[in-house]
This record gives C-alpha cells, sequence and structure tokens, in this order.
C-alpha cells in the first residue's frame, strides 16, 4: 500500500511490507487458512480430548496432603 494512513497491516500489526513480500505471506497463511477451515468442519462432538486442562488440580489436596 502506497498511503500508510491506510495500511491496515500497519495499524493492526504495526509493520509495514513490500508488496512482494506482503503476496508471498498472504499466499502462505492462505494454505494455513485452508487447513483450519477444513478442521473447523470436523464434527468432534463425540470425542474426548487427548489433553483436558484443569488448572485446579495442582491446588486441591488430596488424602491429606
Amino acid at each position: 500500500m502506497n498511503d500508510p494512513l491506510l495500511d491496515p497491516y500497519l495499524d493492526i500489526i504495526g509493520v509495514t511490507f513490500t508488496p512482494e513480500r506482503l503476496e508471498a505471506n498472504l499466499a502462505t497463511f492462505r494454505d494455513i487458512l485452508r487447513e483450519i477451515e477444513k478442521l473447523r468442519q470436523l464434527d468432534l462432538t463425540d470425542v474426548h480430548p487427548a489433553i483436558v486442562f484443569e488448572p485446579t488440580a495442582a491446588y486441591r489436596r488430596e488424602g491429606g496432603k
């Protein structure tokens, strides 16, 4: 983008890119976005997660310890 006042990348993440670098970055992240979209379409309703985050487990007493 020529006008820094209209550059969303500068506004959002505080950096500027050359047009070539911007196109390369967008092409790379476009592929990643497609894969994320595939993951979001999966029905995981009946799938238990491999890891369950339980932040209070370390603070609970077990057997009077």
